[in-house]
């Protein structure tokens, strides 16, 4: 490598690492951001000047006095109105769409019921936000990224198999690259959820851990010394399509008995009403009959046998579990847990609230890091509202 090119890589590298202090901190000096990189000071001033002239600075004023009675130090944070970037969620029923700025702070978010599986009236729902966040969010950059979340199989932008959507040999990313001429990415929803947790909770969130998201039917996404796993084509993860004996000795997958339709059709055989709505089984598990509590006590012996095999299969230091369903059930949680003490099942489990929001951030820090080239950087995103 010549010398030209060792010091564009080493430029490149430092202004990813003034960038990253920028974005983690509210508020930071150029004092500080030195302190915490190494980087000398008149090395930050240039950066700072490449930075400032991409739009990525914002002064925010003077901070306090040294002890010395030394000048006020000027105080600077990552220019959150930069651009904005567009999340949707793809799912059976509903399709979730989110507005982010560049800091990744929520500006949006609405949930539009799905008549029918139609991807063209699907898109065109997506066009409409995405026509009207123009004239709505006055960001200097404008849209600067699309992310998608869908139920399915996805390799490197491509959805490879899609059982619960139909996409009819429609390219997303391509469609929506050449018509709004920002980046593109297209995200499994359970890999999704795993990047929230590392990127919006991780200041609690260890190196190894799973998100067990479980709705029309299960998937995992993976997080690996800090980077999602998805292996060969995209496939870990897909726990839906896994097939294992059933009580009758035939092969049945994994999605026939752990999915929220079936715990829910389960629980309306049991209380003889149909369409139960997540408040009436909120209602119906806090204060169960017998025959709720045997459904009850069927689906955590079904979950806590899943979850010490998921444990054997990946080593992980935690497992979260990302349901709406399960997320309205703290019965379910109470017994889930006292089942695995029984078996003394050691690794920390963690039912996620606020599942609806989850892959839509975990799509919008995907996607953000994407346009600011930090793919690979310890970033601390934060939310106005609050997910346990």
């Amino acid at each position: 490598m010549d010398k030209n090119n060792n010091h564009d890589l080493t430029r490149t590298i430092n202004l990813k690492a003034v960038t990253k202090e920028l974005f983690n901190h509210s508020a930071i000096s150029r004092a500080d951001i030195a302190r915490n990189t190494g980087l000398h000071k008149s090395t930050i001033s240039s950066l700072f000047k490449e930075l400032d002239d991409r739009n990525y600075i914002k002064r925010i004023g003077r901070g306090s006095s040294t002890e010395s009675g030394g000048r006020k130090p000027e105080i600077y944070r990552f220019n959150e109105n930069y651009g904005y970037v567009a999340c949707f969620n793809i799912t059976y029923a509903h399709l979730h769409i989110m507005f982010l700025n560049m800091a990744g702070h929520e500006l949006s978010y609405h949930r539009i019921d799905l008549a029918n599986h139609e991807i063209l009236t699907v898109m065109n729902l997506i066009n409409q936000a995405l026509e009207k966040a123009k004239d709505k969010y006055a960001t200097e950059r404008g849209l600067l990224g699309i992310s998608f979340s869908i139920h399915a199989v996805v390799d490197h932008n491509k959805v490879i198999h899609s059982p619960y959507f139909p996409l009819n040999g429609i390219d997303l990313r391509e469609y929506y690259e050449k018509h709004y001429g920002v980046p593109v990415l297209i995200e499994n929803e359970a890999n999704l959820a795993a990047i929230f947790e590392r990127d919006y909770a991780n200041q609690s969130t260890p190196k190894n851990f799973i998100v067990l998201s479980v709705h029309r039917g299960p998937g995992i996404g993976i997080i690996a010394n800090h980077q999602l796993f998805s292996g060969f084509r995209g496939m870990v993860g897909e726990l839906g399509s896994v097939k294992v004996p059933n009580q009758q000795g035939k092969l049945q997958e994994v999605g026939d008995y752990c999915s929220v339709d079936f715990i829910q059709q389960q629980l309306e055989k049991a209380t003889g009403h149909s369409n139960l709505s997540y408040r009436e089984i909120h209602q119906l598990t806090r204060h169960p009959n017998a025959k709720v509590e045997k459904v009850l006590n069927n689906t955590v012996e079904i979950f806590s046998q899943l979850i010490i095999n998921l444990t054997y299969l990946y080593g992980p230091e935690r497992i979260y579990i990302n349901s709406p369903l399960l997320e309205v059930m703290p019965a379910f949680t109470l017994k889930l847990n006292k089942k695995l003490q029984e078996y003394e099942y050691q690794v920390p489990l963690k039912i996620i609230n606020g599942s609806q929001y989850v892959s839509l951030l975990g799509a919008g820090a995907l996607i953000i890091r994407h346009v600011l080239g930090l793919e690979n950087v310890a970033l601390k995103f934060q939310w106005s509202r609050k997910i346990d």
